[in-house]
């Protein structure tokens, strides 16, 4: 398998939603501690829908990957969805079909930080 697939390549080199929103109503933080990769997500919620989503931080390319496509995929959804997604739907969003056990949580990183910050 090619670990860097062509979009988690062009998604690390331009990040979607990276930036902080001023208002937002949930944010949450998260830590990889096994490479260092850090996310904050931000959200603004409005009738219970996500209005809009972002991120800031550093990591690797997959877990840069994953954060945009996430915050992307999540525009619009209402908590129930955003409560229901599950790593599948990350990995099936990036395209991604096994990674190494060390490489997992670097998808998932935001998505735990996301269900940190519903809490």
């Amino acid at each position: 398998m090619e670990l860097y697939k062509d979009n988690i390549i062009d998604l690390a080199k331009h990040p979607l939603n990276k930036g902080e929103i001023a208002g937002a109503t949930h944010t949450g933080s998260g830590v990889n501690v096994t490479c260092g990769d850090h996310v904050r997500l931000y959200l603004k919620l409005e009738s219970d829908r996500v209005e809009d989503a972002s991120w800031q931080g550093e990591g690797c390319a997959i877990s840069t990957a994953a954060a945009s496509v996430l915050t992307e995929e999540i525009k619009g959804k209402s908590l129930s969805e955003l409560k229901g997604l599950e790593k599948k739907d990350l990995f099936d969003w990036l395209g991604l079909e096994d990674l190494g056990p060390a490489r997992v949580k670097c998808v998932t990183l935001s998505l735990e930080t996301l269900q940190g910050c519903l809490n």
